[in-house]
């Protein structure tokens, strides 16, 4: 009979003879199971066997004799002392949490009563038990009591000044880690350490841990951001792989203790059960003799109870047990440091959790792209603003903005796993962001524009005559037009004539796009527009629509913005020319006719411009040849479609937002597309398909812009889908077959870029993927790029971009109506640079910002650039105001794996000769800088994959 059957029989006749005595009973039965345990976890303690054999023995016999249980028990523990002075080296930290979840399953007010609540019952929990100690992340959580409930708030300061209340928050929330830029990441650190700081009085290294229980994954580079930002302990219970111990490294070497809790979890309570883990960690970790354990009701809150501290309160008086501890979680993570341990070390990712979880609730992605993106475009452009114009930087409400953005990034929140009521909340806030980002941008470029000379494009106004002839009957129009690209509204500054525009780059390097105008209330004929630059060079303008706005009609005028400025501004003039003006350019190959139905002769209508000839075919919305003219190279697979709708059917599941079911059905939607010729050039050649499925209406255009090298998706579809748990998930996703043979699939995560095997598996992306491989000898592939989608997956060489689930639970109907979705396909030859890949997804999600101003002159040249980084493989991936200063922070990191000096360019947003030093992500100088800073160069070390700021003032 084995020990645990042998148990087994003992403990039905003790239950039998015994009720009442339950206490005892589990305090003996756990006793015996340990010491059994802890005798079999190595050969060592194999001299040990007797001792148990003797006492079990020995208590069976006192039992059977008609000793009382209390004397059975006292006499079993005696013979086991010898193992319970072994078992009292090991340490059980018994820490409170109350896990707190943003908005899951309720609304933002339930979340407030809910933290109120918790937090008020853990400080009567306080006061009876002097011992307890309790750790709490999210800063969130504390600004809401700051915020509603200022009593709850004054106790959470004395708590925490007398050192029983462990702050654990590095984060605004415990925030998606897949899904969220590297700069955001850095930001939920700077802004939770700073307010910790100033409300709490705790140092920035007060608290090393980033507490991160639920996440559904966490991103390679993570590390490296957590280390600049005064990290050296990860806690986690998702996505990790075998050990529980152990050092998660990033690609620069950088490194955390990350410890995963994947078999405790962390809404606990306390019991026998708590040793579960301990010998077994100490095996893995070989002699670790601390074990964490977290107790506290949590999800939506609560914390410990009185039976848990109860309960610790009479196990820790148990004799053969290990010593027990109301700790907090540095503790433990202190102990398992000091132990100098030679843990395994883990460089990868830590996924993949929840795949379903990269595209459910596609509103709450757009939400914290664009804020995301605007948000860095608008310090750029207040630090402009502030050296050219003198505009007051407006740091609180950015700083507020920011706030905004990380809170919808809580990994029930972005992840879209919560309720209706939390995304009607999340949309309030990126609203509010939206009104300050859009407002920062365009305060700062109407000043810098009304610095800039304007009358040297577009020639002087008329001299006022007090009855406005000054001003352009387009004067006012626009007002709140926010159908353009770049941060700014299509509102008219009223010039009289010629119409003069700001065109404004927040990237760091010289840029050439296609960007568009609107011109108010004039009347020019479509054929006499002309579109002059700085340089005095003209340009026919391409008109690519028309229309009416809130009683002023308009025509939206394509033209090239050559060569602006890295991280500044070219001033552009729109005129009407006195004869018709025509251009060579991108251009569309079709016969005469507009409109193409599935029964036209011939079904293929081409896009051309100088470098790229694409086929569409008509009837299936999708293009079937993409050639480069230089070489004749074909990215297409002969017979494949290229950018192919799917609709695909995904079996229910309980899960409906987190999980991607079984795909049931998967129906191309490959023909009854209707197509129409929409634009023919100079500038941009564009065709529109459109056609009807199920509930659901679908029109799709495809464009190719002059100087070019990217085919342009746009979807608008009124999306009526329903999931159900009867039918399950409908999806739409989109295919890319790439024509390459041995496929490799790379896709950008936060800061940096990752490989991955090519499969079935749905893996996240932020803004770009990309599938290479051998094509006709050589290298070759596509880069994807997008606009607010992060669900990808590559199946062999195929790349697939998932656009929208319509979940059934816990939001019955999540995605029901309207949806504009972008995306890009950049086909090159050679291997996939990321540097080029990277610069294409920021520059595709941050396109130039144009502004209208009026004829007048400055002092300020009609072009000129601020902030150049002049090192191919660093990205600059924010410029802003110092917190504490005036002094400029740069934020940069390295793509490609190869250690450099990197330089950047600074004009007149600092002064030449200031100081430089390198910081943390905090804003810290650091003990040893590389940087310097000298006639307007900053030069600074930035390691392979690293991660550098810099503070330069």
């Amino acid at each position: 009979m084995s020990f645990a059957e042998r148990m087994d029989a003992v403990w039905q006749k003790v239950g039998a003879l015994r009720s009442g005595s339950e206490e005892l009973m589990e305090r003996i039965r756990a006793e015996f199971d340990l010491a059994q345990e802890f005798v079999e976890s190595s050969e060592e303690r194999q001299k040990y066997a007797g001792l148990v054999e003797e006492a079990l023995s020995g208590f069976e016999s006192a039992l059977s004799s008609g000793a009382s249980l209390q004397d059975a028990v006292e006499q079993a523990e005696k013979a086991l002392e010898p193992i319970g002075q072994e078992l009292r080296k090991f340490t059980i930290h018994l820490c409170g949490h109350a896990h707190i979840d943003m908005n899951w399953l309720w609304p933002w007010q339930e979340t407030v009563s809910t933290t109120r609540d918790t937090f008020s019952t853990v400080d009567r929990l306080m006061q009876s038990f002097p011992d307890l100690k309790f750790s709490q992340d999210q800063a969130s959580t504390y600004v809401a009591m700051q915020e509603y409930c200022p009593e709850v708030f004054e106790m959470l300061r004395k708590r925490v000044a007398e050192g029983r209340w462990e702050v654990t928050a590095s984060t605004w929330v415990e925030g998606e880690k897949n899904l969220a830029s590297g700069e955001a990441l850095c930001r939920q650190m700077l802004y939770t350490r700073r307010y910790f700081k100033e409300h709490f009085g705790l140092p920035y290294d007060a608290v090393k841990i980033d507490w991160e229980p639920d996440m559904f994954g966490h991103s390679r580079m993570l590390p490296a951001i957590l280390n600049r930002g005064g990290v050296r302990w990860y806690y986690f219970c998702r996505g990790g792989k075998e050990p529980k111990l152990f050092w998660w490294q990033a690609p620069d070497g950088s490194r955390v203790l990350a410890y995963q809790d994947n078999e405790n979890w962390y809404n606990g309570f306390i019991g026998p059960h708590i040793t579960k883990m301990m010998l077994r960690l100490e095996r893995e970790t070989g002699g670790l003799k601390d074990h964490l354990y977290m107790f506290g009701l949590g999800d939506h809150g609560g914390g410990p109870t009185r039976r848990d501290l109860h309960r610790f309160v009479r196990m820790s008086r148990w004799p053969i047990y290990p010593t027990l501890k109301l700790s907090r979680v540095q503790d433990f993570f202190a102990a398992a440091e000091a132990a100098g341990l030679d843990l395994p070390v883990i460089e990868d990712e830590l996924n993949f959790v929840f795949e379903g979880c990269y595209t459910s609730q596609s509103s709450v992605k757009r939400g914290n792209r664009v804020s995301e993106n605007e948000l860095v475009r608008a310090e750029v452009a207040a630090v402009v603003g502030r050296a050219l114009a003198g505009m007051a930087y407006p740091l609180d409400d950015l700083n507020l903005a920011w706030r905004k953005t990380m809170l919808c990034q809580f990994h029930d929140i972005l992840p879209g796993s919560g309720v209706h009521a939390t995304y009607e909340y999340s949309s309030a806030l990126y609203q509010e962001v939206a009104a300050v980002t859009e407002s920062v941008i365009t305060r700062a470029l109407r000043q810098v524009a009304a610095k800039a000379d304007t009358a040297s494009v577009v020639g002087l106004p008329p001299e006022p005559d007090g009855e406005g002839s000054e001003f352009g009957d387009g004067l006012g129009a626009g007002a709140g037009d926010a159908s353009l690209p770049g941060g700014v509204t299509g509102y008219n500054a009223g010039a009289a004539g010629a119409q003069p525009f700001i065109i404004f780059n927040p990237l760091p390097w010289d840029r050439s796009e296609l960007v568009v105008a609107k011109i108010w209330n004039t009347g020019w004929a479509h054929d006499r527009i002309l579109v002059r630059d700085s340089e005095g060079h003209t340009v026919p303008g391409q008109v690519v629509g028309t229309g009416n706005f809130w009683g002023h009609d308009f025509i939206s005028v394509a033209f090239p913005a050559k060569d602006v400025p890295a991280t500044g501004y070219r001033i552009y003039g729109v005129e009407r020319s006195p004869a018709p003006v025509k251009a060579e350019g991108a251009k569309v190959i079709a016969a005469a006719e507009k409109t193409y139905t599935p029964s036209t002769e011939l079904p293929v209508v081409t896009l051309e411009n100088k470098y790229l000839r694409v086929g569409v075919e008509s009837s299936a919305a999708a293009i079937v040849s993409i050639v480069d003219k230089a070489t004749g190279v074909e990215f297409v697979p002969p017979g494949e479609r290229l950018g192919l709708l799917e609709y695909v059917q995904e079996a229910p599941n309980s899960m409906a937002a987190w999980v991607i079911g079984q795909l049931t059905s998967i129906e191309p939607l490959a023909d009854s597309w209707v197509l129409e010729v929409k634009q023919r050039g100079p500038h941009r050649a564009a065709v529109v398909c459109r056609r009807k499925y199920r509930s659901s209406t679908f029109a799709l255009e495809i464009g190719l812009a002059e100087d070019s090298r990217q085919v342009e998706f746009t979807l608008d579809v009124n999306w009526l889908e329903m999931g159900s748990h009867e039918t399950g998930i409908p999806q739409l996703r989109v295919s890319f077959p790439v024509n390459v043979s041995n496929p490799r699939a790379r896709y950008e995560v936060p800061f940096g870029s990752i490989e991955r095997p090519v499969g079935p598996q749905e893996v996240p992306a932020l803004k770009w993927a990309d599938i290479s491989g051998e094509n006709g000898g050589q290298q070759a592939g596509i880069t994807l790029l997008n606009a607010d989608k992060y669900g990808h997956r590559a199946d062999g060489n195929v790349l697939r971009l998932t656009l929208l689930r319509s979940s059934y639970m816990p939001d019955p109907l999540p995605e029901m109506g309207q949806h504009i979705i972008r995306w890009a396909v950049q086909p090159h030859l050679g291997d996939c640079s990321v540097s080029e890949a990277t610069r294409a997804g920021w520059a595709y999600n941050a396109p130039f910002s144009v502004a209208s101003t009026d004829a007048h002159t400055g002092e300020e040249p009609a072009a000129q650039g601020f902030i150049r980084c002049e090192t191919d493989n660093v990205m600059l991936a924010s410029v802003k105001r110092a917190e504490d200063s005036d002094a400029l922070i740069l934020r940069l990191y390295e793509m490609e794996g190869r250690a450099v000096r990197a330089a950047v360019r600074l004009s007149r947003v600092a002064p030449e000769n200031a100081p430089a030093v390198e910081t943390d992500i905090l804003e810290q100088p650091l003990e040893k800088s590389t940087a310097t800073y000298a006639g307007g160069l900053l030069e600074v070390d930035v390691p392979a994959y690293g991660v550098v700021t810099v503070k330069v003032g």
